[in-house]
């Protein structure tokens, strides 16, 4: 009788840890989940609901940058939806374990319908980019235009691009590899490590580092929205709807939160002086041009990609 009473107490005792550990779980899920913001939100439920539905459907690779449909079939929304459209779940983890930090971060700072907007124009223009280096590929390799574009990682590519540009003479050590590598050179060393790790050349990467050049040394002044315009936008029919979810970050949200437009300290809100930003981001170390441990911020991913004051980050990737 008393074997048979202990034995039950210990599987009452198992089972209310187990109870207590799935609880814990929930919790935490449920409250980093109410500080994900409305954009960042968007961009997680609609990746893994269409990487979801591509298992049941080819449909869905309607939504990924394919230039043989995009360019001689007129699929021009291609180019919009593919940065939603990953076909993979391991580039699925680890392009929301690099980008959901800074992200979360960026969209509370700079208000959803910044983050959107600079998001999305800088997502289309890589797009297109890359669809114009396919193109010129295929005058002499037809095949090529069936290469598909998704994702992310074109996106994070473009930011790590132009942060090592913004600080040349740093250094940069990716996981696994014991050397530093210069940051001018480190966007290459990455794209190499992908070819490798995939055996191919993932062209939209390419495309990702390109468009970092070109932003960096042309598009960075140019590709700006003030607060007046970010402020008549949030009173648009359709999103001044939107913006009565407490996910949503409004302008005046975002300025009560940092006190100003962090990540925008060019534009009319901010700093016009405030341009070392990116600079700081790296701490030579006494020379060895190693990043500071201490204060090193998460992965650059998704930023607004502001050319004055703009805070991209930096760390260990990959």
């Amino acid at each position: 009788m008393f074997p048979n009473s202990n034995f039950q107490n210990n599987q009452n005792q198992n089972s209310n840890n187990n109870n207590n550990y799935f609880q814990t779980c929930k919790d935490t899920i449920k409250q980093y989940w109410s500080g994900v913001p409305f954009f960042a939100r968007f961009i997680i439920i609609i990746t893994l609901t269409l990487y979801i539905l591509s298992w049941f459907t080819t449909f869905m690779l309607n939504f990924a940058n394919i230039p043989l449909y995009t360019i001689y079939k007129f699929h021009l929304w291609r180019l919009i939806t593919s940065v939603f459209m990953t076909l993979s779940i391991i580039n699925i983890i680890f392009a929301f374990i690099a980008w959901l930090p800074d992200a979360l971060k960026l969209e509370k700072s700079t208000g959803t319908v910044r983050y959107f907007l600079n998001f999305m124009i800088n997502s289309i223009l890589i797009q297109i980019m890359y669809t114009i280096i396919i193109f010129i590929i295929s005058l002499f390799y037809k095949n090529i235009l069936l290469m598909p574009s998704s994702g992310l990682w074109p996106m994070i590519l473009a930011e790590i691009t132009i942060l090592c540009l913004s600080n040349p003479q740093g250094q940069l050590q990716m996981m696994f590899i014991p050397c530093m590598i210069p940051s001018k050179f480190y966007p290459w060393a990455l794209f190499g490590f992908f070819t490798i790790l995939n055996m191919n050349v993932q062209l939209d990467i390419l495309a990702g580092i390109l468009y970092g050049y070109l932003f960096f040394y042309y598009l960075k002044n140019k590709i700006q929205f003030s607060d007046e315009f970010i402020s008549r936008a949030e009173n648009w029919p359709i999103l001044n709807k939107i913006s009565l979810f407490e996910s949503f970050v409004t302008l005046s949200k975002s300025i009560s939160n940092n006190g100003g437009n962090l990540f925008f300290a060019g534009s009319n809100s901010g700093n016009p002086n405030n341009n070392n930003n990116l600079g700081n981001r790296f701490n030579n170390n006494n020379n060895n041009s190693q990043i500071n441990s201490n204060s090193q911020p998460q992965a650059p991913v998704t930023t607004p990609f502001k050319g004055k004051g703009a805070v991209l980050g930096c760390k260990k990737i990959i």
